[in-house]
């Protein structure tokens, strides 16, 4: 289930024929490409219906609206079925050649979306034994702005966001069950221009467990070691290198030496022979 969340789908279906998408449960369509026409001659993609036109089909063959009709049937959806028909596609981009559709999409779990007016209190809460698996998260003044924050007259209306806002929400929430946030420059630093109205918006999950259960090899960005956040441990794996490396040249010296040692005594032995 978590494999089929994180990975990016292909699906594809020749022509007349019906393309299918299903998400897992709790999951929706995220439409990335979608391509009707044709870009390869004959195989491995649906074969010409007659053989003899095989060499005449254009291989330069696409249709401008494919993503369009795509994403008006997929998009935000649990699964969606299309049937790959000329008509479909307002207009046929290559009547004589064999075409095909091809669609690239992932499974978006649903997500929720807080939000919180600069210098504000934001709480993000999961129930039912669940946990935070933060999505996304910005803070600044985005272009379209906050229809529930109040905007001063003649602020900065420029986009301004913070680099480090989605990090920072996710040390401190993602994985638990609750965490507070306070929407401010002293938390998230200021990226705007002095007067712009700024705020706080974080979308998130409630998992039952995160990645991190599964094991190693997890392509969750949260979930990689990231020693910046452990401080300590990059102190204690120093010193222990340190350590480590001294240990190793005493015994290399200390072996020199007593080497050194026994060849002077066989030679002080040898002398007074």
């Amino acid at each position: 289930h978590l494999h089929s969340i994180l990975k990016n789908h292909t699906a594809h279906a020749c022509e007349n024929d019906i393309l299918t998408i299903v998400c897992p449960p709790r999951t929706s369509v995220v439409v990335l490409s979608a391509f009707y026409g044709r870009r390869v001659l004959g195989p491995p993609l649906c074969l010409s219906t007659s053989p003899n036109n095989m060499m005449e089909e254009d291989t330069h063959c696409t249709s401008a609206f494919a993503i369009e009709k795509v994403r008006s049937e997929c998009q935000d959806r649990q699964s969606c079925h299309i049937s790959v028909l000329s008509l479909f596609f307002e207009k046929d981009p290559c009547p004589l050649t064999t075409k095909y559709l091809q669609v690239s999409y992932k499974c978006q779990p649903h997500h929720r979306t807080r939000l919180a007016c600069e210098n504000e209190h934001l709480r993000l809460l999961c129930k039912n034994s669940t946990v935070l698996a933060i999505y996304s998260a910005t803070f600044g003044h985005l272009l379209h702005g906050s229809p529930n924050c109040s905007k001063e007259p003649g602020s900065y209306t420029d986009m301004c966001v913070s680099a480090t806002a989605l990090r920072k929400v996710s040390r401190r929430c993602h994985g638990k069950e609750s965490c507070s946030l306070v929407a401010d420059v002293m938390t998230f630093g200021d990226p705007c221009f002095p007067g712009t109205r700024k705020h706080l918006r974080v979308s998130f999950t409630c998992p039952q467990y995160l990645l991190t259960d599964v094991g190693f090899g997890s392509t969750n960005p949260f979930m990689i070691s990231d020693y910046t956040h452990f401080p300590e441990k990059v102190v204690l794996y120093f010193v222990s290198g340190i350590c480590a490396g001294l240990v190793f040249l005493l015994c290399l010296f200390g072996l020199r030496s007593m080497s050194t040692l026994v060849k002077d005594v066989k030679e002080m032995v040898s002398g007074l022979n």
